[in-house]
C-alpha cells in the first residue's frame, strides 16, 4: 500500500493544535539526533514516553520534523474522543467551565481528533475496562483495537504510539507494554524511531518542553516480548534531557535534611556537574540553559516555588533543605504535587548511575563543600 501523503487540510489542522502551545508551554527546546528530522520512511512506528495532556500538543510540534510527513495513525484514551470530555476531564469554574462546555457541544474535538488519525483504545481497569473483564470481553475487546491498528498502518499510515500506555504521574518512565512486540509481529518490515519528552515545571512560571528527537532503530524478529520492552524502554529512558529543574532536583535529594548552601555555591555545584556530563557522557543531552552558565534568574523560579511547597527554606542567598524533602509519600501517583523535586529527579533515572558517578568524582577530588548545620 502507498503511504497517506500531507494534506493542506491535514497540515492546517495539526498547526491549528500547535497554537496552543503558547498557553501550555513557556517555550520548546527541541535536540536532535540526526539532521533536524524525525527520520519516519514508511511503515513507521514512532515511540514516545506519555507525561499528561499536553502531549497531544506536543505531538503537534513533532509533526513538522516527521521525514517524509505521513498521515498518521494515534491511538487514543476512549474518553477523549467521547462527549462532554472537557468538562469531565479538568471539571473548570466560572468562564471556563461554560467555554469547556461550549466546546464540548460542539463536537469539535472529537471530529479533528479522528480526522487527525486518532483512534480510541480502552486502557485496563480504566473507561469500562471493569465491566469488560467481568463479561470476559477485554482481551477480544482490546485484539479489536489492535487489529484496526495494523488495518490503518497496512493503509498507508504511520504509527505514533505511547509504549507507557498511560501517564508516568511520578517522573519515572512507566512499564513499558508490549504494543511494539506486537505491531512488529504483524508489520514486519516495520521500521521504529522515538523522541523523548521532558517536562520541567519548575524553572519558570509555566513549563517548559524539551523534544529529544531519536535516531532509526529496528526490532529484530527473534527477540522475545520481554527484550522488545527493554529496548524501546532504554531508547526512551536515555533520551531524557538533563533541565536546570531536575539537576537541582539531583543536587537537592543528595544532601540530608537542614542542609545549608549558599546560592552561589550551589551555582558552582550545578556548573561543575554539568562540564563533567558533557565531557565525559557526551551522548548525554544538556538543556541550553545549563550551556548558557548564567541561570540565576531560573534558579530563583525554583527556590520560589520549593519554599512554597514548604520544601526548603530560602533566605538572601542561602538555602535549607527540610525534612519533609526526604519523605517519600505513601503514594507516588501524584508525585509532582506532593514531591515535585523527587518528580524532577526521577526523570534522571537512565542516567543515575553516569550521574553518580561524576558526583563521586567531585567529591572525591574536590571535598564536600556544602555546610551542614
Amino acid at each position: 500500500m502507498k503511504p497517506k501523503k500531507r494534506t493542506i487540510p491535514y497540515d492546517l489542522l495539526i498547526k491549528l493544535v500547535s497554537v496552543a502551545k503558547g498557553l501550555v508551554f513557556h517555550s520548546i527546546e527541541e535536540n536532535f539526533s540526526d539532521q533536524n528530522e524525525l527520520a519516519s520512511p514508511y511503515p513507521t512506528a514512532l515511540l514516545c514516553n506519555h507525561v499528561s495532556e499536553a502531549d497531544v500538543v506536543s505531538l503537534s510540534m513533532v509533526y513538522p520534523r516527521l521525514n517524509p510527513k505521513i498521515k498518521m495513525i494515534i491511538p487514543a484514551r476512549e474518553d477523549i474522543l467521547k462527549p462532554g470530555f472537557l468538562q469531565k476531564e479538568f471539571r473548570a469554574k466560572g468562564i471556563i467551565k461554560w467555554i469547556f462546555q461550549f466546546i464540548d457541544a460542539t463536537k469539535i474535538i472529537p471530529i479533528l481528533l479522528r480526522y487527525i488519525g486518532a483512534v480510541p483504545i480502552k486502557r485496563p481497569f480504566r473507561d469500562n475496562a471493569r465491566e469488560l473483564v467481568k463479561s470476559g470481553e477485554l482481551r477480544e475487546k482490546v485484539d479489536s483495537e489492535w487489529t484496526e491498528l495494523v488495518a490503518n498502518i497496512r493503509r498507508g499510515r504511520n504509527l505514533f504510539m505511547f509504549p507507557e500506555g498511560t501517564y508516568n504521574h511520578d517522573g519515572f518512565l512507566n512499564q513499558i507494554k508490549r504494543g511494539a512486540f506486537y505491531i512488529k509481529s504483524k508489520i514486519d518490515s516495520l521500521h521504529f524511531n522515538s523522541f523523548t519528552l521532558t517536562y520541567d515545571h519548575l524553572s519558570y512560571q509555566k513549563t517548559k518542553l524539551y523534544i529529544k528527537y531519536g535516531k532509526p532503530f529496528q526490532i529484530d524478529s527473534e527477540l522475545t516480548a520481554e527484550q522488545v520492552t527493554r529496548l524501546v524502554g532504554e531508547k526512551l529512558g536515555k533520551n531524557y534531557t538533563i533541565t536546570l529543574g531536575n539537576l537541582t532536583s539531583y543536587v537537592l535529594l543528595k544532601f540530608g535534611k537542614e542542609t545549608k548552601i549558599k546560592k552561589q555555591q550551589l551555582v558552582e555545584l550545578l556548573l561543575k556537574l554539568k562540564k563533567q556530563i558533557e565531557s565525559t557522557f557526551p551522548e548525554i543531552t544538556v538543556a541550553s540553559e545549563l550551556k548558557k552558565e548564567s541561570f540565576h534568574i531560573q534558579l530563583e523560579s525554583i527556590f520560589e516555588k520549593l519554599k512554597k511547597f514548604k520544601l526548603i527554606d530560602w533566605e538572601e542567598e542561602t538555602i535549607e533543605t527540610k525534612e519533609i524533602l526526604y519523605h517519600i509519600p505513601k503514594s507516588l501517583h501524584n508525585l509532582k504535587k506532593s514531591n515535585i523535586v523527587m518528580y524532577h529527579r526521577n526523570q534522571l533515572t537512565a542516567h543515575l548511575t553516569h550521574l553518580e558517578e561524576v558526583w563521586n568524582g567531585i567529591f572525591t577530588n574536590q571535598g564536600v563543600f556544602h555546610e551542614t548545620n
